[in-house]
């Protein structure tokens, strides 16, 4: 079995998927069924983390503690739950948030598109492209084609980084579809809702829950999902000064921890992110089985090869 370039079948699973191919896998994938419960339970989660934060920031300094310290502090912590809840975006595109696809779409607006202006649909679109231009200069998902470095950190934290995603974003869909994006209320909602909570906060005297909240969306938030993508996604032998725009990154993509970091950060299966693009269609619910079985196959070498931690590959690819 001749191995491609970066060595994880990113790009081309179908040449691996001949080799471990037979019955047993074929009726383990028609046995991956979602599990719509822990699905549910994982949203929840993430509300009452976000709800804490709130509540958190909001009561502290009457124990003393400086209400600034806590504005930046609380940033910190809604933004890393914001992140964590929209990672469920990429789920709902893949309709695995319910049995029916349109309550599946229906949910994931309802409880995790609104958050950033869109619906899944919009979304879909996009990332669907990613899959099929993974490593490619026509990746939809293009974050990792630059290095991590501090133009990368000021980009993404000072929402460079967002509109040029939003501009490619529009691009494709309007290039694929050959129509323009319809306009659409999400974005409306977006704003409300977020300025809502920040006005009402600060005429409630709460400005460093104001200041957290305005902070942890506007700024940590997209640094979380940049940072994300970029190490899943990123080759640690990627050339500094390569424009992989225009010259192709190639595909690679890595596996992650478990434990309360690696599956917050890496939700949604997000850390298993290399069986995801290898089997697209099975639920992060189900991607712990399908790696079990796949360590038995002759993927297993190949995915043990990809097993990293988010701090390793941080490490190797900061480029300050």
């Amino acid at each position: 079995m001749k191995e491609e370039k970066f060595d994880d079948f990113s790009a081309n699973f179908a040449v691996l998927r001949r080799e471990v191919w037979d019955m047993r896998y074929k009726e383990l994938l028609q046995s991956l069924k979602p599990d719509y419960a822990k699905v549910r339970r994982d949203i929840v989660f993430g509300y009452t983390m976000l709800a804490g934060t709130i509540v958190l920031v909001g009561a502290l300094p009457l124990l003393g503690v400086p209400a600034l310290l806590l504005g930046f502090l609380g940033a910190l912590s809604i933004g890393y739950w914001v992140a964590y809840l929209q990672l469920f975006i990429h789920e709902g595109a893949h309709y695995n948030l319910a049995p029916d696809r349109a309550e599946s779409d229906r949910l994931c607006d309802q409880y995790i598109s609104w958050m950033i202006g869109t619906t899944v649909s919009a979304y879909r679109k996009v990332h669907f492209e990613h899959h099929r231009a993974l490593g490619s200069v026509d990746d939809s998902e293009s974050t990792y084609f630059f290095p991590l470095n501090l133009v990368f950190f000021a980009r993404a934290l000072f929402g460079l980084r967002v509109i040029e995603v939003l501009l490619a974003r529009k691009g494709i869909v309007e290039k694929k579809t050959k129509t323009k994006e319809k306009l659409s209320l999400a974005p409306l909602v977006a704003i409300a809702v977020h300025g809502g909570f920040i006005a009402i906060s600060f005429l409630l005297g709460l400005w460093w829950l104001s200041l957290g909240w305005l902070i942890g969306v506007g700024m940590m938030f997209p640094f979380f999902g940049a940072l994300r993508q970029l190490l899943e996604h990123r080759d640690e032998s990627a050339g500094k000064m390569n424009d992989y725009r225009v010259v192709p990154h190639g595909a690679v993509t890595r596996m992650f921890e478990d434990g309360p970091f690696g599956s917050t950060f890496g939700g949604a299966g997000f850390n298993r992110h290399l069986l995801h693009h290898w089997e697209p269609q099975v639920s992060y619910t189900n991607l712990a089985e399908l790696e079990r079985f796949l360590l038995t196959t002759k993927a297993g070498p190949i995915i043990e090869r990809r097993k990293t931690t988010y701090a390793q590959t941080f490490l190797k690819l900061l480029s300050i």
